[in-house]
């Protein structure tokens, strides 16, 4: 538990998570760490780089912050010997490494599921609608990869039931016209990013000719003045000038932004509690200026992370994530769950890492919501075209972390129902299961069970399709020899109609004939095996059919 006496969160990012004000979401190095090359290993580079080039370094300190921009600005006036500025840059950006290292475009050094869970809480309160913007200062892929692991893409306009279904990389003014539709969500990366410089090299290759390239690595650059900011810039003095800041990993050394942040909050003057916020492992001079100007100050503003006595990102976003979840189901849960809900929620008031339903929330409920709505259990209609009705094989069910936000779709969660039912029942059980081996299910490694919750009601006449379940059958496939039986447990939404003992057996069958199809061996497709079982939520809860051996 990290809730001691200094060491508390300052707030709970009402702005993010309560309020809908949206938050603009500033990215460091420090959100990348350490699946990119850390600075020490650039500077090294950069260091042969300039003695291969006969660039002195007599007179550069390389103890001070500041040495590795020094350093490379003077590279890049040595290559304009011989070579235009854009040259030297894409020229500079190989010699580092940047554009072949897979780990910069977030192609190795993650999870298979192509993402981390800090990056993946982000994406997903991107798709929640409560991001306005992510500006990164990063040259690296990992935020983009984490959105498309979540069913985002870039540049495509797909048909969902909710607003944000795409997201544009904004690295020049020129990309800005990339914004003009409200399902697009922003990432600005004003320092350039590895795919832009990736796509200049191919162009390069083809035509012999370099595009105006984006590689900003020196001093000069910046600490440019307000007079020579591009518009770019100014779109992010509009974003923050409009919502509260949460800056993740950033030192802060960047005067051009730090300026215009301070010039915003000085001239709005916003009053929200978590007007600005720090998530970082230290705080630096450079953030009590930018404190001073939100009228905050380090006690109010900082959430120190990644060291013994503080939970690491991972586990604090992953806290807000579970946070978020529990808001959204006590608005659609009965009264006596909503109680119950209400007094979990309290009770995660500081980061707990080893809380289960942080788990729950990351692993199990997405998949879930995902189950629902591809079964038709739910039915959406799209916002940006007239309200047109959104079919369930519409809902993709790949990539395997697809997620469908639980707010903002108007009309009645059943999903979210079912979910708050499943939650209220395991009280005090919870913590018995692992809800990210299986994606769905709910393993109880002790026992070597598998429990399968399905959506007992059905909304349309056709039969509920199951595809959803996918990467369950696939993490079933590779650790079969785990599990000593899968039980089916029926799960419902107070909404849904109740239905007598005739149907519950029928859809029982119905349900079970269905999963049989997708399991991957004989020896549970077989109809006649005892593998499958079904249990209700008491009897999950409670467990006492199956005694330990």
């Amino acid at each position: 538990m990290y809730g001691d006496v200094g060491m508390a969160i300052p707030h709970k990012f009402p702005s993010l998570l309560v309020d809908n004000k949206q938050a603009v979401i500033i990215v460091g190095a420090g959100f990348s760490t350490p699946i990119i090359p850390m600075l020490s290993e650039l500077k090294e580079k950069l260091e042969k780089t300039a003695q291969f080039l006969g660039v002195s370094t007599a007179t550069m300190d390389p103890s001070t912050d500041d040495y590795f921009y020094v350093l490379a600005e003077a590279v890049l006036k040595k290559l304009l010997n011989d070579k235009t500025d854009s040259e030297g840059r894409l020229w500079l950006a190989e010699e580092l490494g940047v554009l072949d290292d897979r780990r910069w475009f977030g192609k190795i050094g993650l999870p298979l599921s192509g993402n981390t869970p800090r990056h993946r809480a982000i994406a997903r309160f991107i798709v929640e609608n409560c991001v306005r913007a992510v500006v990164s200062l990063n040259w690296d892929a990992l935020l983009e990869t984490a959105l498309e692991s979540i069913g985002l893409t870039e540049g495509a306009n797909l048909p969902r039931p909710w607003n944000i279904t795409t997201y544009a990389r904004v690295v020049v003014d020129s990309h800005l016209s990339s914004l003009a539709t409200k399902n697009v969500f922003p990432i600005i990366k004003p320092h350039g990013c590895v795919r832009e410089l990736d796509q200049i090299r191919r162009d390069f290759r083809f035509t012999g000719k370099v595009q105006p390239t984006t590689f900003k690595l020196t001093q000069t650059e910046l600490n440019i003045s307000a007079q020579e900011q591009k518009t770019i810039d100014k779109e992010v003095e509009c974003y923050v000038s409009k919502c509260p800041v949460i800056a993740v990993g950033w030192k802060a050394t960047e005067d051009y932004l730090r300026k215009t942040i301070v010039a915003a909050a000085q001239t709005v003057q916003p009053t929200a509690l978590d007007a600005f916020t720090l998530v970082s492992r230290s705080w630096y001079p450079n953030h009590d200026e930018i404190a001073i100007g939100y009228g905050k100050d380090k006690a109010t503003s900082f959430i120190k992370v990644g060291t013994s006595n503080h939970p690491s990102l991972d586990c604090l976003f992953r806290w807000l994530q579970a946070r978020y979840a529990l808001k959204r189901l006590i608005e659609v849960a009965t009264s006596s769950q909503r109680d119950w809900l209400q007094t979990r929620l309290t009770l995660l008031d500081q980061p707990e890492c080893g809380d289960a339903i942080l788990e729950w929330a990351d692993s199990w409920l997405h998949t879930w919501t995902r189950l629902c709505w591809r079964a038709g259990v739910m039915q959406g209609f799209d916002p940006n075209t007239n309200d047109r009705k959104i079919e369930p094989w519409e809902i993709p069910v790949v990539p395997r972390d697809m997620y469908i936000p639980l707010s903002g779709i108007p009309q009645e969660r059943y999903d979210l129902q079912a979910a708050a039912t499943l939650l209220f029942t395991l009280d005090g059980v919870l913590g018995q299961f692992k809800f990210s081996m299986f994606p769905g299910g709910l393993w109880n490694a002790e026992r070597q069970f598998l429990y399968l919750p399905l959506p007992s009601w059905q909304k349309t006449n056709s039969p509920a399709d199951f595809v959803a379940l996918k990467p369950f059958v696939e993490a079933l496939r590779g650790l079969l020899g785990y599990v000593k039986k899968i039980y089916l447990v029926l799960l419902d939404a107070s909404g849904s109609p109740p239905m007598d003992v005739h149907d519950i057996h029928c859809r029982k069958q119905q349900l079970e004939a269905q999963v049989r199809r997708l399991l991957p061996l004989t020896s549970f497709a077989d109809i006649g095996t005892n593998t499958l079982s079904w249990v209700d939520l008491k009897t999950l809860k409670e467990n006492p059919h199956a005694p330990l051996d």
